[in-house]
């Protein structure tokens, strides 16, 4: 089950104290030593609302996620991002049901979403793939100092309305 639900530190800490090993490589190569501080911090700090997902056991989180525009961006473009913990491997048709339908939500704000990610991580590639990201386009020049060697540029261009 995923619900949109206002961020909490439990939750959050929760999720970071126990993420997939491939997410935790991912942001201990974007943020350092101090990861789970700077994502913390960075995550609570925002203002949006986090989608949510949980077991079917109660609500004990398995991944958290979103998407936001950046101050460096032009209007339009967003980062999408989600964090699992293991779990989240005994939820996958939950997940991309739910998926669904948050990008639509997306599509209405965004045109264009953008993030990396590991090379490596084919579940989660799979995952994008499914949802309409595409990994063709090579690493763009304005991302080149800040994207760690072994990852990859994903995308999502919003299909124009009417069009099928």
């Amino acid at each position: 089950m995923m619900y949109r639900k206002q961020k909490n530190e439990k939750d959050v800490l929760y999720i970071l104290d126990h993420l997939r090993e491939f997410d935790k490589k991912e942001v201990q190569a974007v943020h350092g030593d101090n990861w789970k501080e700077k994502v913390f911090e960075q995550i609570m700090q925002t203002d949006f609302d986090v989608l949510m997902g949980i077991n079917s056991e109660g609500d004990v989180p398995v991944c958290m996620g979103g998407a936001w525009h950046l101050d460096k961006d032009e209007q339009g473009v967003g980062v999408v991002w989600m964090l699992c913990t293991d779990d989240i491997s005994n939820h996958p048709i939950t997940l991309l049901r739910e998926l669904k339908k948050e990008f639509k939500k997306y599509d209405e704000q965004f045109w264009f979403l953008y993030n990396f990610m590991l090379a490596e991580d084919e579940q989660a590639k799979g995952w994008l793939k499914w949802m309409g990201f595409d990994f063709s386009m090579p690493r763009p020049k304005n991302l080149e100092n800040i994207m760690p060697k072994g990852f990859e540029f994903f995308y999502r261009i919003r299909k124009p309305k009417g069009l099928e």
